[in-house]
């Protein structure tokens, strides 16, 4: 996981430079380091952690505004399609949600729970054919939402310790499934989910949080900051990085359900379909 020095386009625009540790009076313990948020910090420190400046930071974080008001305003369309579903297939939620991802099955049950329960769907065209079921089920966002909607509603106890991420049986268990899940993703979608399986192994309570918090608030965007500044270790050597909020909350959610699968030692957290 270590090999995610090169980030993802799809989620990260990075800016490299070595990280000066040695000498730094920006970093924890100096006299004018800030106070970070950790995983014993309160919601309000959190919060407050928007607030720190830029180049107080160990490492540099700044939003993409190209593309950060288009992914929230979609992402919370693909939530009210969930809340509205309520209920999914089980046998075409475990395809969404435990399948290979990337693969024409996977793609398809997603496809599925869209067009089955279009009147839920916001905006889908009035009338429209079903065309090709498989082709509306490859939005990234739609899968998050629907697995969001699964853990609130079969796993709403799902969290995780640094003592589970770093237990080595579990690491080498997400490690050997994960590898065998994932082979069907494409490079970029790939590279996403190890640096954020990463950021959840080192930072496993403050993903947690994330997980309960609410999209596009100001607790998930200050979780998300910290989750990245105390866990940077998993970015190697870049100083910067440019995030689309909504992307980072998707992929950080995906991996924490990987994660608690893992660390429980089962092959699903959703009902046995058979």
């Amino acid at each position: 996981m270590r090999r995610m020095a090169r980030l993802m386009s799809l989620l990260f625009a990075v800016a490299n430079a070595t990280l000066a540790f040695a000498q730094d009076a920006t970093l924890p313990g100096s006299a004018a380091a800030p106070v970070l948020p950790d995983a014993d910090a309160s919601d309000e420190i959190i919060i407050r952690a928007l607030r720190i400046p830029k180049d107080k930071l160990p490492t540099r974080i700044t939003l993409n505004y190209q593309t950060a008001l288009g992914s929230k305003i979609s992402y919370e369309r693909s939530e009210m399609f969930a809340k509205c579903v309520g209920t999914f297939d089980p046998v075409m939620l475990s395809k969404v949600i435990d399948g290979p991802p990337g693969t024409s099955s996977a793609q398809f049950a997603q496809g599925w729970i869209i067009v089955t329960n279009r009147a839920c769907y916001p905006g889908y065209p009035s009338g429209s054919a079903e065309g090709d079921i498989r082709l509306r089920g490859t939005s990234k966002l739609d899968r998050g939402a629907i697995l969001e909607a699964a853990l609130r509603l079969y796993a709403p106890d799902a969290a995780l310790t640094l003592a589970e991420t770093e237990d080595l049986v579990v690491r080498r268990r997400f490690n050997r499934t994960e590898s065998r899940r994932n082979r069907f993703r494409l490079k970029s979608d790939l590279d996403a989910l190890l640096f954020s399986a990463c950021l959840v192994r080192v930072q496993p309570e403050l993903t947690t949080r994330l997980v309960r918090s609410s999209p596009g608030s100001d607790l998930e965007s200050g979780l998300e900051q910290a989750i990245l500044i105390q866990g940077r270790d998993c970015l190697g050597t870049t100083k910067a990085v440019t995030i689309d909020p909504t992307m980072l909350r998707v992929y950080l959610v995906d991996a924490f359900y990987r994660w608690v699968v893992a660390a429980r030692g089962i092959p699903s957290l959703l009902p046995v379909t058979g």
